[in-house]
């Protein structure tokens, strides 16, 4: 009898294992389309794992593409996401629960070029769905919108919707609501540039990005140019690119804060003293 109840024991905590795992590495999402090098950090950690179609992936799970490639993912929820060549995505948290219409997915770009489509719009007072970069934080309430990433500015293109975009940092709290048809800039320590008109030029051109990539020569964005030092390859360093001028154009300028001099120390004056002369 008590070898019949430790093998029902055992055989239980087995289950509730198998279970855990489960629970623990559930699948939030699959591959719909694979051209050229793509790879996956299972858990974020290597060896990269060659990715194929239907291959699901799990939160933690970094995806990479390489030069000339491109992916997309469709998501429990129905979003789509689609990465361009040279991009790296990380899938920090990705839960989702229809029945009690809940859902809290947050992605984190690294680099590159991202089109996402949320397509279940799902009430709630904060944003259900976060796309973080190095520079901003954009809260998505049912959308369409691209993400550029530059070594030190984030762009946020939407062609419809609406997007909470702010800095990642709290020292700089000022929210941009982005509406249909806008586009902004997030500099690095910086607000959200004024929202700007997305004409269908950009569009176009960020479409072609999508499956041409972003720099020559395969670099990619915040990646150390060719030659001596540290220098890093703008966002816009497509030599005999025709969409050179047209990211251009979208980057906002870069301000150089004036240092004004100090005004001059002013010393009290001398007081005379009880036989007129100074102290």
């Amino acid at each position: 009898m008590t070898r019949k109840y430790l093998l029902v024991v055992i055989a239980i905590v087995a289950l509730l294992g198998v279970f855990a795992l489960s629970a623990h590495a559930s699948v939030v999402g699959r591959f719909t389309l694979i051209k050229g090098k793509v790879d996956v950090l299972k858990g974020g950690k290597l060896p990269a794992i060659a990715a194929q179609v239907q291959d699901g992936v799990e939160t933690g799970d970094v995806i990479r593409t390489k030069s000339g490639a491109k992916a997309q993912l469709s998501m429990v929820d129905a979003s789509v996401i689609t990465l361009a060549p040279e991009s790296r995505l990380a899938i920090a948290d990705y839960q989702y629960n229809p029945a009690r219409g809940e859902r809290r997915a947050v992605l984190r770009l690294f680099r590159g070029l991202v089109h996402t489509v949320v397509n279940r719009i799902i009430k709630t007072e904060e944003p259900d769905f976060l796309m973080e970069t190095h520079t901003a934080t954009i809260g998505v309430r049912g959308t369409d919108w691209y993400t550029l990433l530059g070594p030190n500015s984030t762009g946020v293109y939407l062609p419809r919707g609406i997007l909470g975009v702010s800095s990642n940092l709290p020292t700089v709290p000022a929210l941009l609501l982005l509406q249909s048809s806008q586009f902004t800039q997030i500099i690095q320590g910086r607000q959200p540039s004024l929202a700007q008109a997305l004409t269908p030029e950009i569009l176009r051109m960020l479409d072609r990005l999508m499956d041409t990539g972003l720099t020559d020569g395969g670099l990619g964005f915040g990646q150390p140019a060719r030659g001596t030092g540290a220098q890093y390859q703008t966002p816009l360093t497509m030599p005999g690119s025709p969409d050179q001028k047209i990211l251009q154009q979208t980057i906002p300028p870069v301000l150089v804060p004036q240092h004004q001099a100090p005004p001059p120390v002013q010393s009290a004056p001398v007081q005379p003293g009880p036989h007129g002369s100074p102290h």
